[in-house]
Formats: C-alpha cells, sequence, structure tokens
C-alpha cells in the first residue's frame, strides 16, 4: 500500500514538473523585439483578430505627455509588424495598442514599473548603451535593507550597491547617493537606472573607482516602493 502511495505521489509530481516547465518553455517563436544589425528594431505581435495594432515608444515623436505611436502591419499569419529606422544607442520603453486597449510585448520578458506604470525595454547597442548591458566583468551586489527613520517614524527600505569583491575586502570606498526623479522610488535608479550594470562597467573599464552606490526613497509617506 505504501509503495503504492508513493508511486502515485511521484507520478503526480512529475506530472506537475512536467506541467510547469511546458508552461515557461510554452512561449510563442515569435521573435519580438529584434535588434537588427543596422540598428533597426522589428516588433511582432500575433492579433488576428484586432482591426488596428500600434506600437507605442519613446523614439517616436510624444503626443502630448505620452510616447508617441506607429502602425503595425497585419500579415496573412495574423502577425503584426513594425521596423523602426536606425535608433541611437540607448535604453528604449515600448508597448502596445491593439484596438486601443495598451498592453504589453508578450514575447519580451524584460519589464519595467515607471511610477505606476509597466513597459517592455530593449537595448540598442554600439554605443553609450554598451555600459547598460549585462557584460562579462565582475560584478558587485545589490541588496535591499530596511532601517529605523525616526524621523518619519517607521521602518523604511533603502537599495545599495556594493562593488565586486567588497565582502572580502578591508579597504575603504567612497559612496555615491543617488536620489530619483518625481514620483521614483529606491528601485528607480537600480531597475530604469541600470546603476548596477553602468557600475559594473565602468569598474571595470577602469572609468570608476570602485565605489558604494545608496540609492534611497524620497517620498517620506512610503515605507517602500509601490508593492514592496
Amino acid at each position: 500500500m505504501k509503495k503504492s502511495i508513493i508511486l502515485t505521489t511521484i507520478i503526480a509530481l512529475w506530472s506537475l514538473s512536467s506541467f510547469a516547465q511546458q508552461a515557461l518553455g510554452g512561449a510563442s517563436d515569435i521573435t519580438s523585439p529584434e535588434v537588427n544589425k543596422d540598428q533597426t528594431v522589428t516588433f511582432r505581435l500575433l492579433a488576428p483578430n484586432a482591426k488596428e495594432v500600434k506600437v507605442s515608444g519613446d523614439w517616436l515623436p510624444a503626443e502630448g505627455f505620452i510616447p508617441g505611436s506607429a502602425n503595425m502591419i497585419k500579415g496573412e499569419n495574423g502577425i503584426w509588424t513594425y521596423t523602426t529606422p536606425a535608433l541611437p544607442s540607448d535604453l528604449y520603453m515600448y508597448s502596445f495598442l491593439v484596438d486601443g486597449f495598451k498592453t504589453t510585448d508578450p514575447s519580451n520578458v524584460y519589464l519595467i514599473r515607471d511610477v505606476a506604470t509597466v513597459t517592455n525595454i530593449f537595448i540598442v547597442g554600439g554605443g553609450k548603451a554598451d555600459l547598460y548591458q549585462v557584460n562579462n566583468v565582475p560584478h558587485g551586489t545589490v541588496a535591499r535593507r530596511w532601517y529605523d527613520s525616526p524621523g518619519n517614524n517607521k521602518k523604511r527600505r533603502i537599495t545599495i550597491y556594493t562593488p565586486p569583491n567588497y565582502e572580502s575586502s578591508n579597504e575603504t570606498y567612497p559612496v555615491l547617493y543617488l536620489l530619483h526623479g518625481a514620483g521614483g522610488d529606491e528601485e528607480a535608479w537600480i531597475a530604469l537606472g541600470r546603476a548596477s550594470q553602468i557600475m559594473d562597467n565602468l569598474i571595470a573599464q577602469g572609468k570608476a573607482k570602485p565605489m558604494i552606490v545608496v540609492m534611497t526613497n524620497g517620498n517620506n509617506a512610503q515605507e517602500a516602493a509601490t508593492g514592496e
């Protein structure tokens, strides 16, 4: 009886594991965005029943206070496509508008939150954005810490970058404090600002001294970034 129960449990767990792997690996074969060799970028979205699909991104001329948008072209297979002109090296944010409904790109796992907006990102290399990439260099450590804030009478959260080999070093390091812009929080410089990637790359290139970077939450009404 015990052997039967154990065998049944193993089969059940194996089935669950197989389903989980299938779910994680079951993304479509659509590549989007695709950064081409000529620094143009191609976006693709499967939306066979949509009447209109647009891509909205910060490389397009702004429409008032929001990023501009461009019409995508529908193919026979129900996949809508759009290719940008050649873009300067930078980090870009974008989203799709499907019949007026704003949505993220299901083929792109790279997402960031800017205040209350969640958007996809991509990087065009070959210039300044190479500093934003995760390159094969020694990496520092990013930690989130809770601390007492007597002036605000609460526990608050802070993000700290320490350089490579900090944990095993007895050196004294300079400290850089970064304060976010309006609407940001202690996650802004790490997520949107790519602070850890920039520091890793600058230190590896000898363009910056190893240092501690402290990123605070400037909103005294918050204990931490939204959702944290």
